[in-house]
């Protein structure tokens, strides 16, 4: 970076000052001289603007993106001076959709705008680090690549041959989303058979109510969708500090006429500009889309021919044992997955097209006219639609019941059921801590419900659940090895529920008796139902481990109960503990390897997964700091030495099931016989081989910084050119059969488990917290406006713009009984431990709740104790349920979440003795 030193500025201070002497303008320097001609060669001293032009120059400009679990997906210009990165600004070209809608520009925001100073901080790691001492002690020896790899090889041929495959856990965190990072992780687990935890649930963002309505949570809207939206309620969401490149259409939606709801505890930043926000307490999302259900239909302001048509509504159902009538139940050898329709035209059963055991894969009823409503006789059997006992269910939920669950005034609740169901294009938008709850089925559910029978779907509006996926093949093929060989895809929730113990902090924290009453089930009935569905096969959980590999996943910050959690860990990858990462943070620090990781800007990669069509293309603005390596030439040096010192060592293939895994070929496997060696290697072949991307080159593709998907990019129907794009309009315009066992959108689900626990249908339901415990107050965490979780936590500039150190928010009037002043170091605790921050007033959070943002690395907080040491945690059931359906393990659709919100504090003012020992 071009820089003025002291003594030159010095120099040329008095050079300009002689010139000025000598040509005869001599001028006081404590008066000022008046200037005629600004621009002519007498005007003194101009040497000064080379220090402004100088900052505003560059040797050269690349592109890149940021590529942690954020769904922004914004393109950067990386500006590079003298090999170092010295700024960055939004790439601002992407080209808009139509002229009727708004374009995506400029994306980026204030956490993408400095990772030009985060990438040469104090935790960046440098060079291959091997741990000196105990774990966690900090201390390190620095070794090189060859060492590193040679010793890593070994020690996995080790438990190869000790244990067999199946005991290396080798999970990628939410730092690696990117597609050569992720490829790399992910090919490599294919090849070694490793232990892959589903991605999602590990954190707690699944949105598991909209799969079991849909059969999809991960097909939803592109931002520029919402725009011409007339109702937009954002239920636990705030855009404006977590979807800031995408907040913008909901406020050019609003400028339109469209009327904007918010549903939040506290008044945060998008709640402000809403048109009404309804200060809904914690956790009871659910009670307010039952009671929106209970009037839509005690209004009758549903819509038949939508339920009719795309929801199992007029499935008919036995009255004797409330399960859908099937066809095994009138034929000798009948499918379970076919099912009826009571038709009007008719007066008979007819059997429904579209489920999963029916033949004519469509939605359209041609000439059948189904009943919603009423009762009927067939085949010895008393049988009514679904929409029966949805209505039966709703009736119990009026708002003035719920009120005392939510807090909302009941007439509100009205207004707004009115004004969706009156909606030409309604939008529910669902932000992640919808699943940090247990009662997030219920609410993802209960929603869908009230979308559905008010006729909103596909065009007309639906559920968008924070996430759109496009059809990348080239990228699956590479990511699992073409499915020939696949990692151990487990259920992230239930792994690490499991293997960190967390069944003794809930245990300690919950009242199982009142856990029961809280949320129907107690930690009894949680675990004999988990272990079933282990036994089963329906949630894959592959046990003990033996050593770990980690990428770019902050596990050892983001985890409840987490010294245990940890801990627990460490004891059982006893043999191996790797992490590979670009900074040395909560969870590097505790590794036996450490190895360096290529920042964002330092490497070739692609990046799509966001609200958006444009796959931005990282283009290795500067080369890899000190001895950092992209991810996948780090397993291309890891394959390499494992393959020779397989062939070395006599390591032949070892049977794993149905597939063999081959040490002696790993790393022709991995780079498919040398064509596959670097980064670029892998961008440019992904590029140049995926039919989402046309014709595009590699040259092409990184000269713009972006490619435009095309229409193949769509997962459930294709990206037309010139139109936002809306989920399930292959549903809604061409009759495409849901992902559903019925084929339709579910609001009836008789699984035994469903059953059992009172919710074959959508219903209220509650969450833990205070009830379930003898802990007084709620405690939520939401992300944090100042970081993408961890990542950027500690940057100068981002604790700049608050507090600079963990904060809690608390109710003035809560600290006015508790003696706690804003600014007061507090201390929180229940009975799995404790932990300190600053109290923040926040006037607009209830008084019996405490709020924190997420995201602080364990070494900010005072003694190094987070609030996740402390923070209990259970799992919903229900989300493990399987052999039913569409419900079963799938991968980032269906298994459970680790919840983080069911727990319960108390608070009180830090004694000085306590933060100071």
């Amino acid at each position: 970076m071009w820089k003025l030193k002291r003594r030159d500025f010095l120099k040329g201070m008095g050079l300009t000052g002689t010139g000025v002497l000598l040509s005869g303008n001599v001028w006081a320097l404590n008066r000022l001289e008046p200037i005629g001609d600004t621009l002519n060669d007498e005007y003194p001293y101009r040497g000064w603007e080379d220090l402004y032009r100088n900052e505003w120059a560059w040797d050269k400009i690349g592109h890149a993106a940021h590529c942690i679990n954020c769904m922004g997906n914004c393109g950067w210009d990386v500006y590079v001076k003298d090999g170092i990165v010295i700024r960055e600004e939004q790439i601002a070209k992407y080209p808009s959709v139509n002229d009727k809608v708004p374009d995506a520009n400029p994306r980026g925001c204030q956490k993408g705008a400095i990772h030009s100073t985060a990438m040469y901080e104090a935790d960046r790691i440098h060079y291959p680090l091997k741990r000196a001492g105990e774990r966690g002690a900090d201390k390190w020896q620095r070794i090189s690549w060859d060492q590193a790899t040679e010793e890593i090889a070994d020690k996995i041929i080790d438990i190869f041959e000790k244990y067999g495959p199946g005991k290396l856990k080798t999970h990628q965190g939410s730092g690696n989303q990117s597609m050569m990072r992720q490829s790399a992780g992910n090919r490599f687990s294919s090849l070694v058979g490793g232990i892959q935890l589903d991605g999602f649930t590990v954190v707690g963002d699944l949105n598991t109510g909209a799969h079991l309505a849909y059969g999809n949570p991960l097909e939803s809207f592109t931002s520029d969708a919402w725009f011409d939206a007339d109702y937009i309620l954002l239920g636990m969401i705030n855009p404006n500090a977590t979807r800031i490149p995408d907040a913008h259409y909901i406020w050019e939606a609003q400028h339109n006429g469209a009327r904007i709801v918010s549903t939040a505890p506290d008044m945060n930043p998008s709640a402000i500009h809403a048109d009404l926000w309804m200060p809904i307490k914690k956790g009871t999302d659910p009670y307010l889309a039952i009671s929106m259900v209970n009037v839509i239909i005690e209004e009758k302001l549903y819509k038949p021919d939508f339920m009719k048509e795309q929801t199992d509504l007029p499935i008919l159902v036995r009255t004797d044992n409330q399960k859908m009538l099937r066809e095994s139940d009138v034929e000798e050898g009948g499918s379970e997955e076919v099912f009826y329709h009571w038709d009007l035209n008719t007066n008979k059963a007819v059997k429904v097209k579209g489920s999963m055991g029916s033949t004519d894969k469509t939605l359209r009823l041609d000439d059948v006219d189904p009943a919603i409503e009423g009762e009927f006789h067939f085949e010895g059997f008393t049988v009514a639609p679904v929409f029966e006992f949805v209505k039966k269910e709703a009736a119990k939920f009026p708002p003035e019941d719920t009120e005392a669950h939510t807090g909302l005034n009941a007439d509100m609740v009205r207004r707004e059921a009115r004004r969706m169901a009156e909606a030409r294009k309604a939008i529910v938008m669902l932000g992640y801590i919808t699943s940090f709850y247990s009662n997030c089925l219920f609410t993802g559910w209960g929603y869908a419900l009230a979308l559905a029978l008010t006729g909103h779907g596909g065009r007309t509006g639906g559920l968008d659940t924070s996430w759109v996926v496009w059809n990348h093949p080239r990228w699956n093929e590479l990511a699992n090895f073409g499915g020939k060989k696949l990692p151990r895809y487990e259920a992230g929730g239930i792994g690490e529920f499991k293997r960190g113990n967390m069944i003794v902090g809930a245990r300690k924290h919950f009242d199982n008796a009142k856990l029961k009453e809280a949320v129907g089930f107690d930690l009894d009935d949680m675990e004999e139902m988990m272990q079933e569905s282990i036994d089963k096969g329906w949630m894959p959980y592959y046990g003990e481990i033996k050593g770990m590999i980690s990428v770019a996943d902050n596990t050892f910050r983001r985890n409840k109960y987490l010294e245990e959690y940890r801990r627990q860990h460490l004891e059982q990858a006893s043999e191996l503990y790797v992490n590979i990462n670009t900074r040395l943070d909560s969870t590097a620090q505790w590794a036996d390897y450490v190895l360096p990781a290529a920042s964002h800007y330092e490497a070739w990669d692609l990046r799509t997964q966001g609200f958006h069509r444009y796959c931005n293309v990282f283009t290795r603005p500067v080369p890899p700091i000190f001895e950092s390596k992209p991810d996948w030439d780090i397993m291309v040096m890891l394959t390499k030495k494992i393959q020779e010192r397989a062939i070395e060592r006599g390591i032949g293939p070892i049977e794993d099931g149905d597939v063999t895994r081959d040490l002696h070929t790993i790393h022709d496997d991995f780079t498919m016989d040398g064509k596959l060696m670097t980064d670029y290697d892998v961008t440019k072949w992904m590029v140049e081989n995926s039919p989402e991307y046309g014709d595009v080159t590699i040259e092409e593709a990184a000269e713009k910084g972006f490619i435009v998907l095309n229409e193949k990019a769509g997962t459930n129907q294709p990206l037309v050119k010139d139109e936002p794009y809306n989920p399930f309009t292959a549903q809604t315009d061409t009759k495409k059969p849901y992902d559903t066992l019925t084929g339709r959108i579910t609001f009836y689900c008789d699984h035994p488990w469903f059953m059992k626990m009172g919710a074959a249908v959508p219903t209220g339901r509650g969450t833990a917290g205070p009830a379930a415990s003898n802990y007084p107050l709620a405690f939520y965490s939401p992300h944090t406006r100042w970081g993408i979780h961890s990542n950027w936590r500690s940057n100068k500039f981002m604790l700049r713009l608050q507090r600079g150190e963990p904060n809690i928010y608390i109710n003035p009037q809560l600290a006015k009984e508790r003696g706690i002043k804003d600014g007061d170091t507090v201390r929180l605790f229940n009975a799995n431990g404790d932990f300190f921050a600053q109290a923040k007033f926040y006037p607009s959070i209830p008084a019996d709740t405490i709020m924190m943002e997420h995201g602080w690395e364990p070494h900010q907080y005072i003694h190094k104790k987070p609030m996740n040491n402390s923070m209990a945690t259970f799992l919903q059931p229900l989300e493990m349920a399987g052999g039913w359906g569409h419900l079963g393990f799938k991968y980032a659709m269906w298994n459970a979440n680790q919840l983080a919100h069911e727990g319960s504090y108390d608070i009180e003012l830090a004694k000085p003795q306590d933060i100071i020992a």
